[in-house]
């Protein structure tokens, strides 16, 4: 499944990071978002691969700095 959604350009940025699911989507405005779930029961800490805001939490996070989602969190992330 993984190499079909990788060939349609479908597969998400954070693909191997089990129980990680992710939605890009973008703004009337223009502002690009990224909705990161964790459907695990552990913390997930991906590397952010841009500059991201979380608008939940206001937290900012450089590019290659982890991202830190709680068991079964929820994040939206402004990409800069």
């Amino acid at each position: 499944m993984d190499r079909v959604l990788a060939r349609h350009g479908l597969l998400g940025p954070y693909a191997g990071h089990p129980g990680l699911e992710t939605a890009a989507r973008v703004a009337p405005d223009g502002t690009r978002l990224l909705f990161l779930l964790n459907h695990s029961t552990e913390p997930a800490r991906p590397t952010a691969r841009d500059t991201v805001t979380d608008l939940l939490t206001g937290k900012r996070t450089e590019r290659g700095e982890p991202l830190g989602l709680d068991p079964l969190g929820v994040a939206v992330l402004r990409l800069e």
